[in-house]
């Protein structure tokens, strides 16, 4: 009888807990912010919007500048790109990445216009931080409006190629 009434007095067991959703920010509205290091050219700071589930539109401005008075014009690139995640296995995405891309190279004092597309694999370390790489080629129209220069250059290059640090929120 005492063991009756100290289990009905013992408290109920709560029901098991729901456990925490681990998803990619891979999805439909998700914003980040990007920070890469490019193989060709200066650091860029990008922002990243995802227009539908694995479909994200990228804004990414890079500066080369001295700011030394040392007579040299700053150069400048501003890119624009749209992501497709392709596969994602556990952690890990791969996406295609198509952009086009224009700038003032510093050394060169002329603009340039390129249109590239790359491989890249990004490691979700969490929901809301990656890091990752992409593997990329380009044609870059440059020289434009050089002084002294009346002839456009075209090259093909790797210079899209790069590392990167995301953050999503």
């Amino acid at each position: 009888m005492l063991i009756a009434l100290l289990l009905l007095a013992a408290p109920a067991s709560q029901p098991p807990l729901a456990p925490l959703t681990d998803s990619y920010p891979t999805t439909k509205g998700t914003a980040g912010v990007e920070f890469a290091l490019p193989g060709g050219g200066a650091p860029t700071v990008g922002l990243t919007y995802f227009l539908n589930n694995d479909l994200a539109a990228r804004v990414d401005f890079g500066l080369d500048a001295t700011f030394s008075p040392s007579g040299v014009p700053a150069g400048f690139s501003l890119g624009v790109a749209l992501r497709f995640y392709q596969a994602k296995h556990d952690r890990v995405g791969v996406f295609l990445q198509p952009s086009v891309g224009f700038g003032r190279d510093r050394t060169a004092q002329a603009e340039f216009l390129s249109f590239g597309g790359a491989l890249g694999i990004e490691y979700f370390f969490t929901n809301n931080f990656s890091v990752g790489g992409t593997l990329g080629v380009a044609l870059n129209l440059n020289n434009i409006g050089a002084p002294g220069s009346p002839s456009v250059g075209v090259e093909l290059t790797t210079g899209t190629s790069g590392l990167f640090a995301s953050i999503y929120f």
